[in-house]
């Protein structure tokens, strides 16, 4: 196993081990436990085989797994002087799993799902008993959602550090008056800008018919959406497709979520410092205004309240309108 490498290595190799993106390590693995001879195995057909739970074939998830696997690495690291996969105990996945009290459900789930598949990945890469048992699985954290994630800043807060002249003034911009994610600015292209070829449509309490523009977004897990663009906001839409190629990025960003994630940070907490507020650098706070502004847009026009937590959920979020839990996190935090 190697002493000299740390926990977080240990677990990284071992993920690797359960990828099964690499064709010629999918096949290889798919002969040695079919007892086959195939020359190239498919995602599908490897899938077929009944053992996919063990094994993780798509880019977005070895990414997630990767991310929130360093999580339980720097837990395990500031609660217990352990240096092998192999001392990691059902306990103190049990106890990591209590530091999540207050997440969602399907957020609780995600690292359940890590933890099994770190624990399947050790088991097969260094032969350790698994870590991830019965118990684990059975085990349930409080059904709460965040309450803790209030927003920073008024409305008139937000207007003005939209409106600061800054380096990143229309990304900032984009995720207030668009209600998208850092991780999505970073693949808005020029033609993703619906102004007239593919609109939303509304049918309004007296029968008229209201029509939006959209932005094609690629959200979570490459699932695409079309956000709306609220008709005060087509102004800006309009300023920034100008003079750009159908296939021009709108905003020179870095591709990697997290050096993007980072760049804005560092100009929101530059701004707000400038403009003498509290500083931070949280981006989701653009998300928030923008969609208690949309959800105030719908109430203005008559829509129940109902009717209109459901749009900003579905139409701005791109998530289910049922999710009890954003309806509280998003629009009235």
């Amino acid at each position: 196993m190697g002493k000299n490498k740390s926990l977080g290595y240990q677990i990284h190799t071992a993920l690797a081990e359960i990828n099964m993106q690499n064709q010629e390590k999918r096949t290889e693995i798919y002969n040695r436990e079919n007892g086959t001879h195939f020359s190239s195995v498919g995602k599908r057909e490897f899938k077929k085989n009944g053992t996919s739970i063990n094994y993780v074939f798509s880019q977005r998830t070895a990414q997630c797994l990767a991310e929130k696997s360093k999580n339980f690495v720097k837990f395990l690291k500031e609660n217990y002087n352990i240096k092998m996969v192999k001392e990691i105990t059902p306990k103190m996945c049990l106890e990591y799993l209590n530091t999540k009290q207050g997440c969602s459900k399907k957020t609780v789930a995600a690292y359940k799902n890590m933890l099994e598949k770190v624990s399947i990945a050790c088991s097969k890469k260094f032969g350790c008993e698994q870590f991830y048992t019965q118990e684990v699985k059975a085990h349930k954290v409080e059904d709460t959602y965040k309450t803790n994630s209030a927003r920073t800043y008024t409305n008139t807060e937000i207007i003005q550090i939209c409106n600061y002249k800054g380096n990143r003034q229309n990304e900032i911009k984009t995720m207030a008056f668009l209600g998208c994610r850092v991780s999505e600015l970073i693949n808005i292209k020029a033609e993703d800008i619906n102004l007239d070829t593919h609109t939303y449509t509304t049918t309004t309490k007296d029968g008229r018919i209201d029509t939006y523009s959209t932005v094609h977004i690629v959200g979570k897990g490459g699932k695409d959406s079309y956000r709306i663009i609220l008709p005060e906001y087509r102004s800006f839409f309009e300023e920034l497709k100008q003079g750009k190629n159908p296939t021009d990025r709108l905003f020179d960003l870095p591709k990697d979520t997290k050096a993007t994630r980072q760049i804005m940070s560092n100009e929101i907490r530059k701004i707000t410092k400038e403009l003498g507020l509290e500083v931070s650098g949280k981006n989701h706070q653009f998300r928030k205004y923008h969609c208690q502004i949309a959800l105030q847009y719908y109430l203005d026009k008559g829509w129940s309240k109902e009717k209109a937590e459901s749009m900003v959920i579905q139409r701005h979020l791109s998530h289910s309108g049922e999710r009890k839990d954003l309806k509280q996190i998003y629009l009235y935090s």
